[in-house]
């Protein structure tokens, strides 16, 4: 907890709380009576409380006025603000830069004791040039932010919300001087709006697919954003995988074997080998058999699952052509053809096919933006399975498409055994109905560790450790065996 003095009397029982070291001084008149925390820590979690008090009359600005959050910056943290004088205020982790300016129109509050400007005004405040190096990509989110931010508006509240912003942002940039800034938000508007946009007016593809009028799922937006955050936060173990033909092939039949069982295309192992090894279709069962045929054809191809999407006509080409493929025996479910009618699973609708080439533009651009290895692999897997972009077979295409990140960059594949399929539908769910990604990330971390466990250079010892372990039971009957295994192996540290 920190305490703040607001007068002379407090500042005297403060400072002698202080000297009997029952208080830190995090700064002149600001305390805290945690003695062990560090104030860095202190200072980020409390850090509106204290810009109210140390800024007279300041208002948060700029793109403070827009996160509402610290911004990492030389080691610690920085927040901008708006008051009547021009400082720089430094404290434990973090930098107060308080800029001369109206401190007085155009805001909203945000907490009783502290102001920010209004969400019109902070779209004009943040497309004003930043000078000097020093706070470049760090003061404001720039004509990409702005633009991002407009198009989510558009996509929410239509065409008749971008033009009352405009109309308010003319009034403000006459009143506070924002001429500059607001040419620039009129010609993103206008850009918006257009039906035949001037490619170049605007920067980002978000912002482009909007305005050639490539509907999405904003929802769906949301979530993917989300999660980038949960997948920036977890601090993800390198699980390398060195290739050998006959493990890769091994690995391949289980990776097969495995997702098609979570779709209800079951079969005992031993069937399975018959279809893969030996090439038997089992009796009355063509089209179930050409499944795990079909999928193992894809992941057992290394030259294939190393390809992954350069640009977004490539990622489009990759899913129908995969989708060919695994589905090339079920004509009634248009193998390579995007979905014409709704789809959902239980309760969870996915997107609307005529959101779904523009919700897959947009989560290609986020895509674009990750690290190699799990960070996309994860990501893939999830933005396929809630776009559901098929008829059927989307469940299985996006584990592909996930191992095909995971291959490429040289790591373990993740193979969910059947013991495991509920907590992975559970952490798939709760992350698209919650927001809440944290089981979703550690089911498929406890699985690429089991996976990466295993031998799989003898084929014979990998089936009998599957065995030992109850990975090929279901949840109900091998859960126990299962969790024991997970127990001991090294887990990633996975973002709450």
């Amino acid at each position: 907890m920190i305490y703040i003095s607001k007068n002379t009397s407090e500042a005297k029982q403060l400072s002698k709380q202080y000297n009997d070291k029952k208080l830190r001084r995090i700064y002149q008149g600001i305390y805290t009576d945690d003695l062990h925390e560090p104030l860095e820590q202190i200072v980020k979690v409390n850090w509106m409380q204290i810009v109210s008090h140390l800024v007279s009359k300041g208002i948060l600005g700029y793109r403070t006025a827009f996160e509402l959050r610290t911004l990492v910056f030389k080691g610690g943290s920085i927040v901008f603000v708006i008051s009547t004088y021009s400082k720089t205020i430094q404290i434990p982790g973090l930098t107060i830069k308080v800029y001369k300016g109206n401190n007085q129109d155009y805001l909203e509050q945000v907490l009783p004791g502290i102001a920010r400007s209004n969400s019109t005004r902070l779209l004009l405040e943040n497309l004003s040039v930043v000078r000097g190096s020093e706070y470049q990509g760090i003061k404001t989110i720039g004509i990409e932010g702005v633009e991002q931010k407009l198009t989510r508006e558009l996509g929410f509240h239509g065409e008749e919300r971008l033009n009352q912003i405009r109309d308010e942002a003319k009034n403000i940039a006459e009143d506070l001087n924002y001429t500059s800034e607001y040419q620039k938000l009129n010609q993103i508007i206008s850009a918006l709006l257009s039906t035949n946009p001037d490619q170049n007016s605007l920067i980002t593809p978000y912002a482009k697919a909007a305005a050639q009028q490539k509907p999405y799922d904003s929802y769906r937006i949301q979530l993917f954003e989300e999660l980038i955050i949960h997948l920036k936060r977890s601090n993800f173990l390198s699980r390398q995988y060195n290739y050998h033909s006959k493990s890769y092939k091994n690995l391949s039949f289980y990776e097969s074997y495995f997702s098609n069982f979570i779709e209800g295309t079951e079969f005992l192992i031993d069937e399975a080998e018959d279809i893969v090894f030996k090439g038997l279709e089992i009796k009355n069962r063509h089209a179930d058999t050409h499944d795990v045929l079909s999928n193992f054809t894809l992941t057992s191809d290394y030259s294939e699952m190393s390809i992954t999407p350069q640009t977004v006509n490539e990622f489009i080409d990759i899913l129908q052509r995969r989708h060919a493929v695994l589905m090339k025996e079920r004509p009634e479910k248009n193998p390579g053809q995007f979905k014409k009618m709704k789809n959902k699973a239980g309760n969870t609708l996915f997107v609307d096919p005529k959101n779904t080439i523009g919700t897959l533009y947009q989560g290609f651009e986020l895509y674009k933006n990750l690290n190699p290895g799990l960070e996309k692999a994860l990501f893939m897997q999830f933005l396929i399975s809630e776009v559901h972009p098929f008829d059927d077979g989307n469940g299985r295409l996006s584990r592909i498409m996930m191992n095909a990140e995971l291959v490429s960059n040289s790591s373990y594949k993740i193979i969910i055994p059947s013991v495991h399929r509920d907590n992975y539908l559970n952490g798939l769910r709760l992350a698209s109905r919650d927001k809440n990604f944290r089981t979703y990330l550690k089911v498929m971390d406890q699985a690429q560790a089991y996976t990466a466990s295993i031998d799989w250079n003898d084929y014979g010892n990998a089936r009998k450790k599957i065995e030992e372990d109850d990975a090929h039971l279901t949840s109900d009957e091998g859960i126990a065996v299962y969790n024991r295994v997970l127990r001991q192996l090294k887990l990633s540290d996975i973002s709450a």
